[in-house]
This record gives C-alpha cells, sequence and structure tokens, in this order.
C-alpha cells in the first residue's frame, strides 16, 4: 500500500525536472533573440590594418571584437597603388580574399594597407554574451543534480521500507 506514496514522491521530482528544462529553453530562445538585436549598436573604422589579398584569404583583426558582423572594406593599397574594389572581396567573418588573378603589382606575398568599417555589439550584446555562456555551464551541471535526485530517491525509499520490515517486539 505505502508503494504508491514511494512513487508519488518520484513523479514530483519528475515534473520539477521537465518545468526547469523548459524554463532554461524558453530563457535561451529570449536571451537569442536579445542578443540578435543588441548586435549593431556600434559601427568602428579602422585604417591602415596591414594585411594581404590573396586566394587563401586574409583575417581582418576587427572580427574578434564581440559581435562583429557586416564588415566592408573601403579602401586597400599598397606602397604607392589602390587596389580596385572589384579585385577582392571580404566575407561576413571577415576574410579577404583576391576576387581576380594577382596582376603586375598584386603578388601573394605583398603586403596591403586595409581601410573598413564594421559593426560590433554594445555593451547589452557583450552581457547577454557573457550571461548566455554562464547558462551554458548549466547543462553540464544538470546530469549531476539529476544523479543527486534520484539518490535521495532510492534512500527515500530504502528508509521507508525498511522501518515497514522491522518486528515489532523483537
Amino acid at each position: 500500500m505505502k508503494k504508491k506514496a514511494q512513487l508519488g514522491n518520484l513523479q514530483g521530482i519528475i515534473v520539477v525536472v521537465i518545468l526547469v528544462g523548459i524554463l532554461l529553453g524558453a530563457g535561451f530562445f529570449i536571451l537569442d533573440e536579445f542578443l540578435s538585436q543588441t548586435n549593431t549598436a556600434n559601427s568602428v573604422t579602422v585604417s591602415n590594418e596591414t594585411g594581404y589579398v590573396n586566394s587563401t584569404g586574409y583575417l581582418l583583426l576587427g572580427n574578434t571584437a564581440p559581435g562583429f558582423n557586416s564588415p566592408v572594406i573601403t579602401l586597400v593599397r599598397n606602397e604607392s597603388n589602390i587596389i580596385a574594389s572589384g579585385n577582392y572581396t571580404v566575407s561576413a567573418a571577415g576574410i579577404v580574399t583576391n576576387a581576380t588573378e594577382i596582376v603586375g603589382f598584386m603578388t601573394p606575398e605583398a603586403q596591403y594597407n586595409i581601410t573598413y568599417t564594421y559593426s560590433r555589439g554594445g555593451n547589452g550584446y557583450i552581457a547577454i554574451n557573457k550571461t548566455i555562456q554562464a547558462i551554458l555551464t548549466i547543462p553540464e551541471l544538470l546530469g549531476l543534480i539529476v544523479l543527486i535526485a534520484m539518490i535521495g530517491i532510492i534512500l527515500a525509499v530504502i528508509f521507508n521500507v525498511i522501518p515497514g520490515t522491522r518486528v515489532s517486539g523483537a
């Protein structure tokens, strides 16, 4: 008869674990929406970054900024020549590559001064990103929390069953 009451504790814990999972999922969704909305807060201009323009690609140094996006190259030049914009491309990740065959002064080893602008996240973006990174540690600990809850259930069942097996008067 007591078995039904013992399983009632298990149902409550399962419901709590499911609710925590739903709340975490909703929280991640909301934070991700906030993160995408705060990603274009600041425009940054970088002048004369030394790099190269070849087929393997050069990664702009600004791409390490939190929320780096929308890079636009405004000028590429070497010591004496401005490189026409049709001779290079830039990806959303900030990789500059040669778009044409290297002609004349453009050699794979040559260094160029690259001027570009990009958008980056502001303080809100940085704060939300840190919050998301902190929350990502919860799923790592969730297994441990569930394991502790299961041990607690087992111990509760054992301690509730053992007193009922004692012989009275002995």
